[in-house]
């Protein structure tokens, strides 16, 4: 019984957190091949929210569960890995977000204004992002080992 909250925490990170992590690593693919298809057909896309439900959820009760959180101090890669990669998807979903908006109207002139939007979106969020973690440095989740 004393080690179940080990078990717990070692199963929710196999089954859970590393099918989440790898997930991260090829939303931004999936969410650029979203742009091109929108930019391709001329009509907007479905809405590109739900990756943000699909790694947040996962991450949220890996920090908020005690046992869970664990991970972090083992792995301390992951902390930062999960962190940047998380900022970097939300980025790209208001990217798509913006280009949708405006694939919605038929005009040539609104496809290219919101193109440049979503370009400027990007770098802007990623330039934001840079400034952040130069701010605030990534590091090991914190507290002492356990």
């Amino acid at each position: 019984m004393k080690n179940l909250p080990t078990i717990i925490a070692v199963a929710y990170f196999v089954i859970v957190m590393l099918p989440t992590a790898l997930l991260m690593a090829f939303i931004p693919f999936l969410l650029i091949a979203d742009m091109n298809v929108v930019r391709a057909s001329g009509f907007a896309g479905p809405d590109p929210s739900a990756y943000l439900l699909l790694i947040s959820l996962p991450m949220g009760l890996s920090m908020l569960i005690p046992p869970f959180r664990r991970m972090y101090y083992r792995l301390p890669w992951a902390y930062a890995f999960l962190k940047i990669f998380s900022v970097n998807i939300v980025i790209l979903v208001l990217a798509v977000s913006i280009l949708n908006f405006g694939y919605q109207v038929q005009d040539n002139a609104r496809h290219t204004i919101f193109f440049i939007l979503m370009i400027l979106a990007i770098i802007v969020g990623r330039a934001l992002m840079c400034l952040y973690f130069r701010w605030k440095n990534v590091e090991h989740i914190g507290g002492a080992k356990r």
